[in-house]
């Protein structure tokens, strides 16, 4: 997908959205959650380079863990101090915004000459931090629901770390099983009849329970491909890795029209200054991410590498899906649905308009370390 098609579809979903004010809202985020997510997590996990992740262990762990707290106590600081969010909307709203969309970042990286660990770190990024995206997402939705201070969040956030461990074991367990079962030589649509079914199993199983459904998809995506590259003796049939680029074409196709389709322009005209201010707060959060915290690691990502990341920050889906999401009784749930959906709106149509040539003029190949 080139990026001025993610332009085009965001652009036509926003027209759709105006002629039909809400009529898709509600089907976005039920179809990101449970239609696409788990497609796209899959994909894009099949496509990692686990070696490459190992190598590369420790920017990805900064920025999927400690770089997901940072963003979202800085945007949470940021429209609370400065804004008019309370602070548990303002909490909510950092921990919302602290996902990542990698789909242009990516569309980029397989038209570019971008090193293979620079790929693998932003692309990794993106996985995880969506991951613990969701996980902080669903403890602030508990405490705030609980009301229950102090020891409502710590309860809310051991949970959430049980079904972070829940989710990857699983996940683990049935890679294992979806490998052995396939150690023998099936056809094309056979193996991608069982990754689809694993791959969709292990989310709504983990979701079911309140486990970690990304995590489990994750786990489950890179685990199956570890098992057929080195441990277990399963042979891909020619077209499966096809069937799955396809799968996730049209997923990225309906995605971003949705997104379009889903924001209205109408509530975004009297939350202007609210917007502007979280937009201003996400560019903080990722400017120290990268300029910053990345710098603990240098020697593994030097300063070139730390303004792609900078660059990568781009919100999608997964953010807009969350906001939505968020229940009723939420206190400002408007503001932070509104916020999300400008942050959303700007960093997709900068990003995919301007991404490549801002990328093109870096001189990406790493130095000698």
């Amino acid at each position: 997908m080139k990026l001025w098609h993610i332009a085009a579809l965001l652009v036509v979903g926003l027209v759709v959205g105006a002629v039909f004010p809400y009529r898709l809202t509600q089907i976005f985020g039920q179809a990101t959650l449970y239609v696409f997510l788990p497609a796209l997590i899959f994909e894009a996990a099949w496509n990692l380079d686990f070696h490459l992740m190992r190598r590369a262990w420790k920017p990805i762990l900064l920025l999927a863990v400690p770089g997901v707290g940072l963003t979202a106590a800085v945007i949470a600081l940021c429209v609370h101090i400065v804004g008019t969010f309370a602070w548990g909307a303002a909490i909510l709203l950092g921990a919302i915004l602290s996902a990542t969309d990698p789909i242009a970042v990516v569309a980029v990286f397989r038209r570019l000459a971008v090193p293979r660990e620079l790929a693998t770190i932003v692309e990794s990024e993106s996985l995880l931090n969506d991951a613990v995206a969701v996980v902080i997402y669903r403890a602030v939705i508990a405490a705030l629901m609980l009301s229950a201070g102090t020891a409502g969040i710590v309860h809310a956030v051991w949970q959430a770390a049980a079904g972070v461990a829940i989710g990857i074991a699983i996940g683990l367990a049935l890679a294992y099983v979806a490998a052995f079962a396939l150690r023998k030589r099936f056809s094309a649509p056979t193996q991608a009849i069982v990754s689809f079914a694993g791959a969709y199993g292990v989310y709504i199983l983990a979701d079911y329970f309140n486990w970690s459904g990304i995590f489990a998809v994750l786990a489950f995506g890179v685990a199956l491909r570890e098992f057929e590259r080195h441990r277990i003796s399963v042979t891909v049939a020619e077209g499966v890795e096809n069937i799955w680029e396809i799968a996730a074409l049209v997923a990225n196709v309906v995605l971003f029209f949705l997104v379009g389709a889903a924001l209205d322009f109408r509530r975004l005209s009297h939350t202007l200054p609210a917007v502007g201010l979280t937009l201003l707060a996400v560019f903080i959060a990722r400017a120290l991410l990268a300029n910053g915290l990345l710098r603990l690691v240098h020697e593994r990502v030097h300063s070139v590498w730390r303004s792609v990341v900078r660059m990568a920050g781009i919100r999608g889906a997964l953010s807009l899906a969350l906001a939505l999401a968020t229940p009723a009784a939420i206190e400002q749930r408007s503001l932070i649905i509104d916020a999300t959906m400008g942050v959303v709106i700007v960093t997709i149509l900068v990003g995919s308009l301007t991404l490549n040539r801002r990328l093109e003029r870096l001189d990406l190949e790493p130095e000698q370390r």
